[in-house]
């Protein structure tokens, strides 16, 4: 307790123990000292023995401390409020908190030894009959010291004079040559200040943004090994050049080792990711608030057939079979920025069926064979249970999917949907203004974008720039009757938008919605996320490495994945200036 204020500094739950026990009173230790002192104690003691204070509590601490203690050295500094002494160091620059100053300290004189007798050479005797002489002999019959007799013994050995030029002690027996005496040091600011990594090049600000992540993501790792090695793997992700392989990892790490402790964290370790999955999909949706989940399909090249889930696939963009895998990704994304919080890999049958790669790969149990279709579904599936239910829009492009298959479930959970379907999708026309149309039965989405050209308009919304020279199309669709997409009992309403050029008749784009009553300009912007998100997708395999995994484990590609993603994640939040955010 501090005796001047009576404020309880630690000890906080004693007290309450003996007031539901009914005690008049309780013995006390009391702290003389000023505010800050007994600030200092208070944080010192929870660090040690309380209840974990959050990252912004130690931050603020920290923060403080650097003000009312300027020359307190980082390492003191973190172990009073728990902080790594990368991000107290951290601090001190984005708060312009001068380096401490080193002191100086008078170096202690220590008694020397007196020097012994100057060595002339061996009287009386010659210097071959010395040689098989034992040392210890040589040198108690001179007084010398054993370490002379050696040098004089090794240098006759070599044809060397017996005694050298210069004394014993003076210096080398080359002229000597005077250097200049060194430059005193420029004072440090905190910009000059290294960065936090060595050769990743991290800046302080990404350090300390990096902590408050890791400490929020990585609650669920319950051991302190783990979430250490989540740090550095995410640190390597972010700093390591070119190819992020856990070896080129570990390189970056000044840790001896530590390849195999990382290799052992991602491919052989216990640690769930769906719980890391789900704190990140809650972050991002808290903190970016963005516009729709785009979900996407990735097809990831590789260079033979060990990798997991790998098998011969066809590739749209090389318009030819490569091995590889195939991913679904489900994106948080805004007209700005887009970041990956989910992924699931489709594994082929022929994966499934032989017990032999599944045991390899350590693959669960409950896995079992899926189409592209049915692993899109299920990965947005996931995500939706993860923030408790369809919170925003959905937007895919599903022209190479089953239909049936992805709108179906999505459907039944009545999922906002958006999604780009191939022209020979058949639906049935529920618009009043083409009502001589509804009894032709199912047509094409083609044919009903035709049948409804007349109704072709600019795009009206507070930015038409963006589709400038384009014209829209919006017809109200249902499903058939008797349709497979809808689930019993279930009838929607449905909008097809049509995108086409100015003076043409062909259809660029074809959308089917059930955002029936939002603006059509509003849902064609949301359309354009896709674009936005296949532009970052590179940019997160340029920069995270989240495609560079090539090991055989199932547990360790979702693992790599997931950290690639929040890598992802903390490299968009540097782009802002995270100084205010200390404040």
């Amino acid at each position: 307790m501090h005796r001047k204020t009576m404020r309880i500094l630690d000890g906080m739950h004693r007290l309450k123990a003996a007031e539901l026990r009914g005690d008049q009173s309780i013995e006390v230790v009391f702290f003389d000292g000023d505010e800050e002192d007994a600030f200092v104690a208070a944080v010192s003691s929870n660090a040690r023995h309380g209840m974990p204070l959050s990252f912004d509590d130690r931050t603020a601490a920290a923060t403080r401390i650097l003000n009312s203690r300027p020359h307190w050295p980082d390492p003191t500094i973190a172990a009073v409020t728990g902080l790594d002494p990368r991000t107290v160091r951290a601090l001190r620059g984005l708060l312009d908190v001068p380096d401490p100053q080193p002191t100086n300290l008078v170096p202690l004189q220590r008694p020397r030894p007196a020097a012994p007798p100057r060595y002339t050479g061996l009287p009386g005797k010659t210097p071959a009959s010395r040689l098989s002489t034992p040392v210890h002999q040589v040198a108690q019959e001179f007084e010398l010291e054993p370490r002379t007799v050696v040098d004089v013994l090794n240098r006759l050995r070599r044809g060397l004079r017996e005694v050298p030029e210069v004394p014993y002690g003076a210096g080398p027996e080359s002229p000597s040559v005077a250097l200049p005496a060194p430059a005193a040091p420029a004072p440090r600011t905190p910009g000059d200040r290294p960065p936090l990594l060595g050769h990743t090049g991290l800046s302080d600000a990404t350090e300390i943004l990096l902590d408050r992540v890791c400490d929020e993501l990585f609650a669920t790792l319950t051991r302190r090994d783990q979430r250490l090695r989540a740090r550095q793997y995410l640190r390597g992700l972010l700093g390591t050049p070119g190819r992020k392989s856990i070896r080129n990892i570990a390189a970056s790490v000044d840790d001896p080792g530590i390849d195999q402790r990382l290799h052992h964290f991602i491919s052989d370790s216990t640690w769930n990711w769906e719980p890391v999955r789900t704190a990140l999909t809650r972050y991002v949706a808290r903190t970016m608030e963005p516009e729709a989940w785009v979900i996407r399909p990735v097809l990831i090249p590789k260079a033979g057939q060990q990798a997991v889930a790998v098998s011969r696939r066809f590739c749209p963009t090389r318009g030819k079979a490569v091995n590889g895998q195939q991913a679904v990704g489900v994106l948080a994304a805004s007209e700005t920025a887009s970041t990956p919080v989910s992924w699931r890999l489709q594994v082929p049958k022929d994966w499934v069926e032989d017990p032999h790669r599944r045991g390899r790969a350590g693959m669960p149990d409950d896995i079992s064979a899926e189409s592209l279709g049915e692993c899109t579904a299920h990965a947005l599936l996931h995500v939706l249970a993860r923030t408790g239910g369809p919170d925003r829009p959905v937007v895919l492009d599903g022209r190479d999917m089953e239909h049936v298959q992805i709108l179906r479930p999505l459907h039944a959970a009545e999922v906002p949907l958006l999604v780009r379907i191939p022209a020979a999708m058949p639906l049935q026309i529920n618009d009043p203004a083409l009502a001589g149309h509804r009894s032709h039965g199912p047509l094409t989405a083609r044919r009903i974008v035709e049948v409804a050209r007349f109704r072709r308009r600019p795009v009206d919304g507070p930015d038409p720039a963006v589709e400038k020279g384009h014209l829209i199309t919006t017809v109200g669709v249902q499903w058939p009757a008797g349709s497979q997409h809808l689930h019993p009992g279930a009838e929607a309403p449905l909008r097809l938008i049509a995108v086409s050029p100015v003076g043409e008749n062909v259809c660029e784009e074809l959308w089917l919605t059930t955002l029936t009553t939002v603006p059509a300009a509003t849902v064609l912007k949301l359309s354009r996320l896709v674009r936005r998100v296949d532009r970052d997708l590179d940019s997160v395999s340029q920069h995270v490495g989240i495609w560079d995994f090539s090991g055989r484990s199932f547990p360790g590609w979702h693992r790599h994945v997931t950290l690639a993603s929040i890598a992802n994640l903390v490299r968009l939040l540097a782009r802002t200036d995270y100084r205010a955010d200390l404040a």
